[in-house]
């Protein structure tokens, strides 16, 4: 399974025959641009355009649901921690235009410089959105990982001048620009070469040193969270992060797999700093920087799907994208809100949210099992409508740039069991969890024990590495870095374990079942279960959500109760 998304080396001359130019393509990328920005932005109104729902209403379509206060689309696709612009119109529109200027430039410029132009148009998008401030802290923490993953010397210690000089504007970035503060950040570089030639690199001459300055580094995330959880006594509120070092922790998992790769010997001795920042740093991952973080994978994914196909038709693919998302950001709430409607017709109740019901129970409202099977159901159907729109749109990016970068959802409504939904749902997401939690445990422990092995495999990714490296470490990130956070997280493990426990039902129903040539959803006689296979999957994956969608006041034995009501057994 790890092959299946790290693809095979690419060669130079291959890339060159894919590398191709095709004005329609150009055109049609920059035809799709403009329709984001007319979509999500106010460019409409500044150029004294009819706005998305006065065109709308003009040719007779009144819908609710679908547009906002400013008469433009509401959407879940924005720019997340950055306050530079009073409006995520603007920043969308920011966003649109660098995606722009990064496209023309990755298309036309010679091969050999192609990636290192998207780190470029992406530290300056960056830059825009996110001021000195984001982009020194970004460039300081890759730097430091680089310089320890991949020790320098001699005419290369340059890079060891980085951490310093923008660490300085990492903690420091409001301070006046002039030549004191200049002196002191280049005193910071300087500083920082002599720390890392005479102390850093004579520690990692040590294997034994070594390696654990490359866990703590990969694993530093995790870290920052425990200490600041700790700290929190000392302090009077929660830690807060540089806003630098908080982008650059949302590149954790995917440092992990990076840090995977170095230890199978993907990744070149010689691989250079710009290298290693073109697997990071690109312009698919700025559009809700903390949604779909594992995109992209480590470095072999990106270095054997860049040009790996003719990059025209790596920009079809990624167009088809862009065009599942636009529909899944400007109808999936008007769809969830007819179905909501069409059911409270019926005499079924159901809630907006997971969390008003879990609260309405609570307070000893009746709930039946109608309500709670259709409440989570549609609550999965509406964050898959959301998070669909963004990340077919970051997918959809990544191949317009050249990357054959798999789709993050793909078609999980086709699942008939919660092994096909575990590979057909946040797919890159659920590789990070095989290959760093499940691959290692399977191959380790229990070699005798097939049942065993699985049970424990399956739990290591799906419950635990999910809930404490998944989940727990990016609540902390959204919530602030305090005790209260990881309690909060921590006190979802239910979900965990009945997912963990459902897919290792699944795995073993398939490993005993008897062999069958046909496939899922074959039109035939059968094709009757294999609906009821995918309704029984996605109800079950949405009906654990309980767990996580709590109301404040409710307990987990409230949690337990509502969850059972789903199931039509009632206490």
């Amino acid at each position: 399974m790890t092959g299946l998304l790290g693809g095979t080396p690419i060669s130079k001359k291959t890339q060159q025959e894919n590398d191709r130019h095709n004005p329609v393509m150009v055109l049609a990328v920059l035809a799709f641009l403009l329709v984001y920005i007319y979509l999500f932005t106010y460019a409409s109104k500044s150029l004294e355009l009819p706005m998305p729902q006065d065109l709308s209403e003009s040719l007779g379509l009144y819908v609710d649901h679908v547009f906002d206060d400013d008469r433009n689309i509401d959407s879940s696709l924005y720019v997340p921690f950055t306050w530079i612009f009073s409006k995520n119109d603007d920043e969308r529109l920011v966003l649109f235009l660098g995606v722009g200027f990064a496209f023309l430039l990755v298309y036309f410029i010679p091969l050999e410089h192609k990636q290192r132009s998207l780190v470029f148009s992406s530290l300056i998008i960056i830059g825009i959105l996110y001021g000195m401030e984001g982009v020194s802290g970004l460039l300081c923490a890759h730097s430091l990982v680089f310089l320890i993953l991949h020790p320098v010397s001699s005419f290369r210690l340059w890079i060891a001048f980085l951490p310093g000089f923008f660490g300085f504007w990492t903690f420091d970035p409001y301070m006046l620009l002039g030549s004191n503060a200049l002196v002191q950040s280049l005193l910071a570089g300087g500083i920082s070469v002599l720390i890392y030639r005479y102390g850093v690199l004579r520690l990692l001459a040590f294997p034994s040193a070594a390696k654990v300055i490359r866990v703590v580094v990969v694993q530093s995330a995790l870290i920052t969270v425990l200490i600041g959880a700790l700290l929190e006594g000392w302090f009077t509120g929660p830690w807060k992060l540089a806003l630098g070092v908080l982008l650059f922790f949302w590149h954790w998992e995917r440092l992990f797999l990076y840090h995977i790769d170095y230890q199978d010997g993907k990744i070149p001795e010689t691989i250079s700093f710009m290298t290693y920042l073109s697997v990071f740093l690109t312009p698919g991952q700025i559009a809700n920087w903390n949604w779909g973080v594992t995109i992209g994978q480590g470095y072999a994914y990106t270095a054997n799907n860049f040009l790996c196909e003719d990059k025209n038709k790596l920009v079809v693919s990624g167009l088809k994208l862009w065009m599942v998302s636009l529909g899944y950001l400007v109808l999936g709430d008007w769809i969830r809100a007819n179905l909501v409607r069409f059911f409270d017709d019926q005499g079924i109740l159901v809630y907006w949210r997971i969390e008003n019901m879990s609260e309405d129970f609570v307070m000893g409202s009746t709930i039946g099992s109608a309500t709670v099977l259709l409440t989570t159901l549609i609550a999965l159907m509406k964050w898959t409508f959301a998070w669909g729109g963004v990340v077919h749109f970051k997918v959809g990016l990544w191949r317009v740039c050249g990357y054959k970068v798999d789709p993050y959802f793909n078609f999980p409504w086709l699942s008939t069991n919660l092994v096909s939904l575990w590979s057909r749902f946040t797919f890159h997401y659920r590789e990070f969890l095989v290959r760093a939690f499940y691959y290692p445990v399977f191959f380790k422990f229990f070699k005798g024990h097939t049942h065993l092995r699985i049970f424990t495999a399956t739990m290591a990714a799906a419950c635990f590495g999910n809930l404490i490296w998944g989940h727990m470490t990016e609540a902390v990130f959204y919530s602030g870095v305090n005790r209260n956070s990881i309690f909060i997280s921590l006190n979802q493990w239910p979900y965990f374990v009945l997912l963990g426990l459902g897919i290792t039902a699944s795995e073993f129903w398939l490993l005993h079942k008897k062999k069958s040539p046909r496939r899922p959803w074959t039109p035939d006689k059968y094709i009757g279960w294999d609906v009821l296979s995918a309704y029984v999957t996605l109800q079950y994956f949405a009906l654990i959500h309980i767990f996580v969608y709590t109301a404040p006041e409710a307990t987990l034995a409230d949690s337990f109760r509502l969850f059972l009501t789903g199931l039509g057994i009632h206490f």
